[in-house]
Formats: structure tokens, C-alpha cells, sequence
């Protein structure tokens, strides 16, 4: 197999899809799983993607909805900066529209509060009905409110809208994390990860060209128009859902040893390969039992044995909201505007901002399994240190339009840096971090943390930053740099790099307290278990050869 000469031994393979599932905890299971953990730490991402395209299929799927996620959370922005937007749910201010702070608080805090409230329900029917299930369910309970989105003509019924939309994609951004990580192979997990956010770029990505040709229509298909293709993504995520699997982890922790082969031979191409799969699962999961005791509750997130771990994703996902990414998200485009920019230059400027999102999260997808994740956050969160800085200083003086307008071309490169670090690692390391059993829990306690700061920002924003309010503007990077600054010293500190460790390995090395700077060269016992199950194997393997001639 690309190199490596590995075949299971005859006592394991089978070709009967109806045989007796005890069958496989009776030949070796333990070894067979060592050996393909072998197996999967010497793939690279297209040999792992060649060898296993029905899945790769299936996490484009989940990543896919991830679409739908960041084009709604771009717009529910965006609309702030259209002048038909501010004209028909606003009030004039000095010869121009503007949306009360009020309502510019609720319409983009109050989702993101919804989205929160949605990882907690989400986190539990996830345990209980499975991932597939829910990201569905997410998918039909949003569509109907995009409905109401579009053809809102007051701002509560607007704000009602996006605050039901809001809960649908929480359950949908919650599970597809999960969902991804868990039918991810060893080779492909860090990569279809940093691939949820670059899903979350392309999203805002379309929603600016979108609005960049709608913007200065006159009537009320200038907002209106940006609404229009989330029923597009929503209708081809729902089609596409109805074809993937459920998650075989998921099934395997709840004892559903043959729901879990029917669907590994959906995801899966041989049955060689299916039964190596359901080893190497089954073994992490029965790991998993015996350390934890099935248990799975929330307060197992924050007692002695995970609860660095818990503190470790928390943190990763709080620095997002805590390094200003609510602040660019929403208001950058009224900032260009603010600096001198008219609204067509402004747009312009918002598109290349997205452009660079996506080429951030792109870089990621390249750096963060050669470089490390450590790395990858640390140094990102160092270069927004600086950004948030020069965005401050630059901007000061208001009278000052190339000063100005230079804030505004740094404000514009954040959507790089951050895409490259902290946008894009929070997502791995979640699932990576965390325990088999507490998997959904601790992803979406921290996305609902993560959300309770972002809706903190979003409502305490539009009084910082709106002219009729405190008119702060570029004063308020003061603050993202010094929490920033103090993220870097925390990483550094505690955060282990966990690339190119199985689940397994993870777990023990957190068991054993492995200090954070001292995992990569760390050899695990599951590593020596595996490289001698794979010798082992190939000797078995040559003496039934050898036996048949």
C-alpha cells in the first residue's frame, strides 16, 4: 500500500458481509488496529485521499454546509454598511442614514447568542441521535427563516429572522466539526479541519461579490439579493446529506458494533480496509471506555482528568472573539467608509478582504501539518499582535486620509493573518484535544464560550464604534492587541502539538502529563505497539504464504 507492504493476515480477513460480529474481537483486534495506525501515519494526503475517496466525498459534504454558515454570518453584517438597508430600517443622522445602536446590537448579537444556545442542544442530540441527524436537522429548521429574512419589512421581524437562523446554524457548525474529525483517516484529519474554516471564508467570500453588483440597486433587492443564495446552499446540503454516513465512532460508543460495519462499508472500499477501520475505531473507543467509564456528562469536562484539556480548547476558541474578529467581521466595511472610501470603493475593498481570507485559509491547509499547529497559532497570534497595533496607530488621527486609509489596508491583511492561525487551529485542535466520549461536549462548550464573547462584542460594538455613540474607531485595536499579546504566552506554554498523533496517542501522552513543548519528540507506547504489530503481522503474513506452498 503506497510503499508499505502490508496485507492483513488470513486469520482476519473476511468477504462475508453477514458474519458474526463477535468474530472480530476474538482474532487480534488490537494488533490489527497497531498495525493500521501504522498504516495511517505513513500516508500523505493524496495517498490517503486517493485510497479513500468515499470519504474524502463525505467530508466535503459536511464541510460543504460550513458554506452556509459563514455566508449568513458575513451578511447579517454586511446589511449594516448598504445605504437602502440603513434607509429603510434606520433613521437620518447629519444627512445620512444610520441603524440605532440598539438594533445593530441585537441583530448581530442576539444570533450569535442563538448560536451558542445551539451548540448546548445540538452537543446533547448529537449523543443521542447521532451527527448525521442533527446536521440535517439544522439544515431544514434554517431554511424557513431565510425566508423570513428576505422578505422582512421592519427590523423586529428582520431581527427575528436572523435570530432563528441563527440557532439552525449553530446546530450545523457544531456537528460538522464532529462529524468531520471522526470519519477523518489519521492523514486527512488535519487537513479536512482547517478545511471547515476555509468553507467559512468562501462564504463571505461569494456574500461580497454578491453584494459588490446588488449595493447600488435602488429598490429593496440591494440587501434583499444577498439573501437569495443561501437557499441555494441550503437545498444542494440537503441533498447531498441524505448520502452520507452516520459516524462510526458515534455508533461504536453506543454499542452498535454492526450499524458501525454497515456503515464503514459505506465509507470504505474493500473489505480488507473496512475491518482494519472498525479495529482501529473499535480499539480507541473500547480505550476510551475503560479510562473514562462511559462517562460523558458536562461536568466531566472540567474534572482532574480533562480538564486541562477542556481549558486548552476553550482557550483556542475564545482568542478568535478575543482578537477582534467580530470587530472586522461586521464593521470593516463601514470603517472603509468612514476613512473616505465611497461605497462602491468601500465593497471593492471588502472583496479583496475575503480574497485574502481565502488565501489565509488556503496557506493553512498547507502549513499546518508540515509546520505543526503549535507553530502555525503561536506565530499567527504574534503577527496579529503587531497587525492590531499598526491598525490603532495608523488610524488616530482622523483628519489624516492616507493615514486613514492605511488603517484601513491593515485592517484588510487581518483577514490573512487570521485566517492562517488562530481562524483555522481552533477547529483541529477541538477535536483533536478532546476525549472520544466528550468529543461533541467539549466542541461545543467552547463554540458556545467563543460565542458568548462574540455576542458580548457585537453588542457592546456599535456603542464603541458607531459616529453617534462613543466614535472610537481604530482606538478600540488597542484592545485586541493586548489580549493578543497575552494569547501568545499561553500557547506557548500549554499548548501541545498534537500533528500526526493518533487519538490514542493523544490520550496518553495528556494521561502520562507530557509538557506541552516536549510532544514532538515524545514517543508514545502506542507508537511502539504499533510498529511491532506491524512487524509482527508481516511475519505472520509470510509464514501463511509459506504454510500454502
Amino acid at each position: 500500500m503506497f510503499g508499505i507492504d502490508f496485507t492483513l493476515p488470513e486469520l482476519f480477513r473476511r468477504s462475508d458481509k453477514d458474519q458474526d460480529i463477535d468474530d472480530f474481537d476474538d482474532v487480534g483486534l488490537e494488533e490489527i488496529a497497531h498495525a493500521q495506525q501504522k498504516v495511517e501515519h505513513s500516508l500523505s494526503r493524496f495517498q490517503a485521499a486517493k485510497l479513500y475517496k468515499r470519504v474524502s466525498f463525505y467530508i466535503f459534504v459536511a464541510i460543504w454546509t460550513n458554506v452556509l454558515w459563514g455566508y449568513e454570518n458575513q451578511a447579517g453584517g454586511m446589511v449594516l454598511s448598504i445605504p437602502r438597508f440603513r434607509e429603510d430600517f434606520g433613521y437620518e443622522y447629519e444627512g445620512e442614514y444610520v441603524l440605532e445602536a440598539k438594533w445593530q446590537s441585537a441583530i448581530t448579537a442576539a444570533p450569535t447568542a442563538a448560536i451558542g444556545v445551539a451548540y448546548v442542544i445540538a452537543s446533547s442530540l448529537m449523543d443521542k441521535i447521532g451527527r448525521r441527524r442533527v446536521i440535517m436537522f439544522g439544515t431544514i429548521f434554517g431554511i424557513p427563516w431565510i425566508t423570513v429574512e428576505y422578505v422582512s419589512t421592519t427590523i423586529d421581524i428582520f431581527f427575528v429572522g436572523k435570530l432563528m437562523n441563527g440557532f439552525a446554524l449553530g446546530c450545523l457548525s457544531a456537528c460538522a466539526a464532529v462529524y468531520v474529525s471522526e470519519i477523518s483517516p489519521l492523514a486527512l484529519r488535519g487537513l479536512a479541519s482547517a478545511l471547515l474554516n476555509l468553507a467559512i471564508c468562501v462564504g463571505p467570500f461569494i456574500c461580497v461579490l454578491i453584494n459588490n453588483t446588488t449595493v447600488n440597486y435602488t429598490s429593496r433587492m440591494a440587501y434583499r439579493g444577498i439573501f437569495l443564495p443561501q437557499w441555494i446552499f441550503s437545498g444542494t446540503a440537503l441533498v447531498l446529506q441524505c448520502f452520507i454516513p452516520e459516524s462510526p465512532y458515534w455508533l461504536l460508543s453506543k454499542g452498535r458494533k454492526k450499524d458501525a460495519l454497515r456503515e464503514l462499508r459505506r465509507m470504505f472500499d474493500t473489505e480488507e480496509t473496512v475491518q482494519s477501520q472498525y479495529a482501529l475505531m473499535k480499539v480507541t473507543v473500547d480505550e476510551a471506555t475503560a479510562v473514562s467509564a462511559k462517562s460523558g456528562t458536562y461536568l466531566d469536562l472540567f474534572r482532574a482528568k480533562d480538564r486541562k484539556r477542556t481549558a486548552l480548547i476553550i482557550f483556542a476558541y475564545v482568542m478568535q472573539a478575543f482578537s477582534g474578529v467580530s470587530y472586522v467581521t461586521n464593521y470593516s466595511t463601514y470603517y472603509y467608509q468612514l476613512s473616505g472610501f465611497n461605497t462602491a470603493k468601500s465593497f471593492q475593498i471588502a472583496c479583496g478582504a475575503q480574497a485574502l481570507s481565502v488565501s489565509g485559509t488556503l496557506t493553512a491547509l498547507f502549513i499546518v501539518d508540515r509546520v505543526g499547529r503549535r507553530p502555525v497559532i503561536i506565530g499567527g497570534m504574534i503577527a496579529l499582535t503587531i497587525l492590531n497595533l499598526l491598525i490603532a496607530c495608523t488610524g488616530l488621527n482622523e483628519s489624516n486620509t492616507q493615514a486613514l486609509q492605511a488603517s484601513s489596508g491593515f485592517l484588510a491583511m487581518y483577514n490573512f493573518i487570521y485566517n492562517v492561525g488562530i481562524g483555522s487551529v481552533p477547529y483541529i485542535l477541538g477535536n483533536e484535544i478532546s476525549s472520544v466520549f466528550l468529543r461533541a461536549k467539549s466542541a461545543s462548550v467552547a463554540m458556545l464560550i467563543n460565542n458568548a464573547f462574540q455576542c458580548m462584542w457585537s453588542a457592546v460594538l456599535p456603542y464603541m464604534f458607531n459616529p453617534d455613540e462613543a466614535n472610537m474607531g481604530s482606538k478600540i485595536n488597542f484592545i485586541f492587541t493586548a489580549l493578543s499579546f497575552v494569547s501568545v504566552f499561553v500557547f506557548y506554554f500549554f499548548l501541545p502539538e498534537t500533528a500526526h498523533r493518533s487519538f490514542e496517542e493523544i490520550d496518553e501522552m495528556f494521561a502520562m502529563k507530557v509538557p506541552a513543548r516536549h510532544w514532538p519528540e515524545y514517543k508514545t507506547e502506542k507508537e511502539m505497539k504499533s510498529e511491532t504489530a506491524f512487524d509482527d503481522l508481516k511475519v505472520q503474513e509470510e509464514r501463511i504464504e509459506n504454510t500454502e506452498k
